[in-house]
């Protein structure tokens, strides 16, 4: 059986990660932060290019654990990307809850503001749906289209958690380590008490809803182009 070409393989591998829908995104992103800069002088919203590096890397864990998977890696060989996916994923959609922080910073027009974190708002969702595919694709591929979609649905529910942990409570990915069990009560408490925390439980549907329909909205698209 003859091998693709090494072109049609890069074809492939664009459409299939998303690769350049994401590096666009990204790149408009740090363009919009660079122009503001040079109109204002200033380095204000910084803080968006941080959270885009943070979103990315649950998008480089899922093409490392795509390249395992290419070659037949062992099992062991995805406890540390797979364990990092998983705990900063919910950075990715984590922007859009930056628009929080969207107002009127003259000397820059609100407007441009709004193409800047829409952008980036845009450019998080991406890189989760991109990551999460690759990830699905994965599973689908080991265990079954069932497994596929079960383990889609308990990341998506677990980003909800995330996001509220994050920006409500202002807890980081990497305080899973640190301070594992206050990180580990703030989010078991609102399921324990979901009268109480009526609030928490419904931004986390909330974002869950969100990224569930961006999921599948970019593979009903795919689907449709295939």
């Amino acid at each position: 059986m003859t091998r693709p070409s090494p072109f049609l393989a890069l074809e492939r591998f664009l459409h299939d990660q998303l690769v350049i829908p994401v590096v666009l995104s990204s790149l408009l992103g740090v363009a919009f932060f660079v122009g503001r800069a040079l109109w204002s002088g200033h380095f204000w919203h910084f803080f968006l290019m941080w959270n885009l590096f943070l979103a990315w890397i649950p998008y480089v864990c899922a093409l490392a654990m795509a390249a395992l998977h290419d070659r037949r890696a062992a099992a062991w060989q995805y406890v540390i990307p797979s364990l990092v996916w998983l705990l900063f994923f919910p950075n990715a959609a984590y922007l859009v809850t930056d628009l929080a922080n969207l107002g009127e910073f003259p000397p820059v027009s609100f407007w441009y503001d709004v193409a800047f974190f829409a952008t980036m708002a845009w450019t998080g969702l991406l890189l989760a749906v991109a990551s999460l595919q690759i990830v699905q694709r994965m599973v689908k591929e080991s265990f079954g289209v069932i497994w596929s979609w079960i383990v889609v649905m308990v990341v998506i529910d677990l980003n909800g958690v995330g996001i509220y942990l994050g920006r409500f409570l202002r807890w980081n990915s990497w305080d899973v380590f640190t301070d594992p069990l206050p990180v580990l009560q703030d989010a078991l408490t609102p399921f324990l008490h979901p009268i109480a925390y009526r609030q928490p439980v419904a931004i986390m549907i909330v974002f869950s809803a969100l990224l569930f329909v961006c999921y599948v909205s970019v593979l009903a698209l795919q689907n449709r182009r295939a």
